[in-house]
């Protein structure tokens, strides 16, 4: 028997929690709720640095505080814990964190080949142009099956026309979020959180409060066209840039969602083709 017995059960054991755990850090990833948790680490920091100290005054009030933690949590992730509860309860779900191509997928950079850039852009051109409101989503891993709920599903490819068809004001499906995944047009006339931030400017209305409340919870891109003023916006992180040229939305695009090297790509979709077909042997 050596030092540190490690079998194969071990190695399942560990590979199983870090997906697990990275798993929830890509639902959590860029969201109010990582701020929170990132929050309680540092105040757990310092009660252990006060416990260190032997500060005996501020290791009884910390320790009171920590003594309703979990009440506390419980009630700051409300909506958090309801939603991933739900998520964990649908079987769609479990399919998707133990699938292999959910696995590798994200090793994998989405190609300027998956996602229309241009079309994209001349949609937004004739948005601008024509002075017709826009929100259109683009996510990079966060999943986002619950706002799409809120929509009319589809499955098409992005054309600046269908875009147009989308928005155009007496469309039934143009007031709402037009939701792009990996290339594909897959919801319209979605409802999206509204932001809660008070330091935004008050011009600013509901249209770019939702986008700005998007990028808040998820890693998503949202484009937005005022309909007053024409004006092409993009939201990311919570943070708006506002009155963006057409060269600028298309170089946000290919930071955010292109590569400069396809080979690249290329190469990484062959080899993890590859693992997941070995595997499925």
């Amino acid at each position: 028997m050596g030092f540190l017995d490690f079998g194969f059960v071990d190695l399942i054991d560990i590979l199983l929690s870090a997906y697990l755990l990275y798993f929830l850090y890509i639902k959590l990833r860029n969201t109010t709720a990582m701020n929170i948790l990132v929050g309680l680490f540092i105040v757990y920091a310092l009660w252990m640095l006060v416990k260190a100290l032997d500060m005996s005054l501020m290791n009884t009030i910390m320790s009171k505080v920590a003594s309703v933690g979990m009440l506390a949590l419980v009630i700051v992730f409300q909506q958090e814990i309801r939603k991933f509860l739900l998520d964990v309860g649908n079987t769609s779900t479990l399919k998707k964190i133990f699938s292999l191509e959910n696995i590798f997928k994200n090793v994998i950079r989405k190609s300027p080949e998956e996602l229309d850039i241009p079309e994209i852009v001349k949609a937004c051109k004739e948005f601008a142009r024509e002075s017709t409101g826009a929100l259109i989503v683009l996510p990079n891993h966060s999943d986002l099956s619950s706002i799409i709920a809120t929509g009319e599903k589809l499955d098409c490819a992005i054309t600046s026309r269908l875009l147009g068809s989308l928005f155009f004001k007496n469309s039934p499906l143009h007031d709402g979020a037009v939701i792009i995944v990996r290339g594909r047009i897959v919801a319209a006339k979605c409802i999206l959180p509204l932001t809660e931030n008070t330091n935004i400017p008050s011009n600013i209305g509901t249209r770019h409060r939702s986008a700005i409340g998007m990028s808040e919870a998820s890693d998503s891109l949202v484009v937005v066209v005022s309909e007053e003023r024409g004006e092409i916006s993009y939201c990311e992180y919570g943070s708006i840039c506002q009155d963006v040229t057409l060269e600028q939305l298309s170089d946000k695009l290919k930071e955010r969602f292109a590569v400069t090297d396809g080979n690249i790509v290329t190469t990484n979709s062959n080899l993890v083709n590859k693992i997941i077909n070995f595997l499925k042997v």
